[in-house]
């Protein structure tokens, strides 16, 4: 092999190799805990739960689920308003190694909106956390009655 050939090669190793190092860089998100409460037969809405952590720095800045689940998917933070309670949209919540999440009811949560079909005890459904850092996170989330 000749001189030109060998430093080319050794180049690209060494291009391949800091883009693997790279990714390394990336917070470690763990998310434990996950459920989604049964959805009543007359409601088109749902909501999943979960606890996360994160080794790092980070925010989760979306959430989303396939469209035969539901047609929409947004997180959520319960509010108190006038007295009263209410949903709203987050554009993201920061995660640190120092605190961690809890998305539980009440709080904040992943809302799924137009159902296809009814949310049921056994069902588990794909939820795709999407992170600013760290990129997306796919967690299976059983459809339970209660919290685990």
């Amino acid at each position: 092999m000749g001189i030109v050939a060998s430093v080319a090669l050794i180049a690209g190793v060494t291009a391949c190799s800091s883009d693997e190092t790279s990714t390394t860089d990336s917070p470690e998100i763990t998310v434990t805990g996950q459920w989604a409460r049964q959805s009543p037969m007359a409601t088109d809405m749902g909501a999943a739960y979960m606890t996360i952590e994160s080794s790092a720095e980070d925010e989760l800045i979306g959430a989303s689920v396939d469209m035969s689940v539901a047609m929409m998917t947004e997180v959520h933070e319960t509010v108190t308003v006038d007295g009263g309670m209410k949903m709203q949209e987050v554009a993201s919540i920061k995660v640190s190694p120092d605190q961690t999440i809890a998305m539980e009811p009440g709080g904040f949560h992943v809302m799924l909106m137009g159902l296809v079909k009814p949310l049921e005890i056994g069902q588990t459904i794909e939820v795709t956390l999407k992170f600013s850092k760290s990129g997306d996170k796919v967690i299976d989330v059983p459809v339970l009655e209660d919290a685990p």
